[in-house]
C-alpha cells in the first residue's frame, strides 16, 4: 500500500527547487492575524519542514470538523475512480441516477456535478433537513441550464455520493469504505469521525473531522503529484484537472478554489473565500489552490512556493487575502478590510 511515508520518500527535493523561504517574522504576522481573526490553529509547512505553528485555541492533533473541506476527499475519490475505469468524468450522471433521464436533468455530466456548474437548486435547507441527504439531491430540481451557471452548495457533492453508492452497490462496497481503502488508508490519514444524516449516509459535502496533522498530509501528496514526480497515486494530468477552473466560474476547479476573479453564479463575497469579493489573494502567486470550509478552516497549497498550510478557526470575519499578503510579502493586502 502507497503511505504518506513513501509519499514524502518520493522526493520533497523536487518541489523544493526554488521556493524563497518564508521568513520567521512573515509567518509569526499570518499567524498574529490568524489567531486575532478567530484562529484556533495554524500549521505552515514549506518544502516539507514545518516553520510554524501556533496552537493557541487547539492543539495540532485535535480533531476539529472541516465542513466543505470534505468536498476535496470526494473530488480526489472521483479521480481515482475514473483512472480506475468505475465511471468516466464526462458521463452523463443520468447513466447512473434513472430519476434524471427524462427531464433536462440528463444532460448533467458528473465533471459538471465536481466543479458545481450542474444547474441543480443549491439551496442547503433542501438538502440538509432531508433525512437521506443523498436522496434529496436526486430529487433536487434544475434552476439553470447545466455548465451555464456556477452554484455553490452541498446538493452536488450529495449527488455524487449516491452515484458512487449506486455504481459500488453491485460489489458490496460502501462509499465509505471505496474512499478509506483509495484514499484515506494511502495517504495514511485518519478521520477522527465523519457527520452522518440521518439515514445513516455520510455527509458528502460537510461530514468530516480530522486534525490539523492530518489535513495537511492532503496538501502534501498534491504538492508532490504536482511536482513532476511519476505518477504517485494518480495520473498527474487527472490531478491537474482539480485546479482548471470553468469559463462560468474560473475561481474554482473540482473542489478547490482557484486564485481567480470569479465572475457569473453567485458573488464570491456569498460564498466561502472572503477576499472582500474578489478573489483569494488578487496579489498572489496564480498557483494558490485553497480547501475551505465554513468558519474559514483552510488548507492552503501553493506549489511555486513549496507551501502548504492549514487553519482551523472559529466563526469570525477572516481575509485570504489579507493572510496571505502578511505571509508571502511582510504587509497587509492593500484592498482588504480585515486589518
Amino acid at each position: 500500500m502507497l503511505t504518506a511515508t513513501c509519499l514524502l520518500a518520493a522526493g520533497w527535493l523536487a518541489v523544493a527547487q526554488a521556493s524563497a523561504p518564508i521568513t520567521p517574522e512573515h509567518a509569526a504576522m499570518a499567524g498574529r492575524y490568524s489567531r486575532s481573526h478567530g484562529g484556533l490553529c495554524l500549521l505552515i509547512e514549506q518544502n516539507g519542514r514545518v516553520i510554524y505553528t501556533d496552537e493557541s485555541g487547539l492543539s495540532l492533533d485535535d480533531p476539529h470538523r472541516i465542513y466543505s473541506g470534505n468536498k476535496n476527499f470526494v473530488a480526489l475519490t472521483f479521480l481515482i475512480a475514473a483512472q480506475e475505469g468505475l465511471l468516466k468524468l464526462d458521463e452523463p450522471a443520468s447513466l447512473t441516477l434513472d430519476e434524471w433521464r427524462h427531464d433536462r436533468r440528463r444532460g448533467i455530466t458528473i465533471r459538471q456535478l465536481l466543479n458545481q456548474t450542474s444547474g441543480l437548486d443549491p439551496s442547503g435547507e433542501m438538502i440538509g433537513d432531508a433525512r437521506d441527504q443523498m436522496a434529496a439531491s436526486v430529487h433536487a430540481r434544475l434552476v439553470a441550464a447545466p455548465g451555464t451557471r456556477f452554484h455553490y452548495g452541498p446538493s452536488n457533492y450529495q449527488a455524487l455520493g449516491e452515484i458512487l453508492r449506486r455504481k459500488l452497490a453491485p460489489s458490496g462496497r460502501s462509499v465509505e469504505d471505496y474512499m478509506k481503502d483509495k484514499v484515506f488508508d494511502p495517504l495514511d490519514i485518519d478521520i477522527a469521525s465523519w457527520y452522518r444524516d440521518e439515514s445513516g449516509h455520510p455527509l458528502m459535502h460537510a461530514g468530516i473531522q480530522l486534525s490539523a496533522q492530518e489535513w495537511k498530509k492532503l496538501g502534501d501528496f498534491i504538492l508532490l503529484e504536482l511536482s513532476g514526480n511519476k505518477k504517485l497515486l494518480i495520473d498527474p494530468e487527472l490531478v491537474r484537472q482539480l485546479f482548471t477552473g470553468t469559463s462560468t466560474n474560473p475561481a474554482y476547479g473540482m473542489s478547490f478554489w482557484l486564485n481567480r476573479p470569479e465572475t457569473g453564479g453567485q458573488p464570491m463575497r456569498d460564498l466561502q473565500p472572503a477576499m472582500d469579493g474578489e478573489q483569494l489573494d488578487s496579489g498572489g502567486p496564480r498557483d494558490i489552490y485553497a480547501a475551505e470550509g465554513t468558519s474559514k478552516q483552510r488548507l492552503y497549497i501553493i506549489p511555486s512556493r513549496g507551501l502548504v498550510i492549514v487553519r482551523f478557526s472559529d466563526p469570525a470575519r477572516f481575509s485570504d487575502g489579507d493572510f496571505l499578503s502578511r505571509l508571502l510579502t511582510g504587509r497587509p493586502h492593500p484592498d482588504a478590510r480585515t486589518h
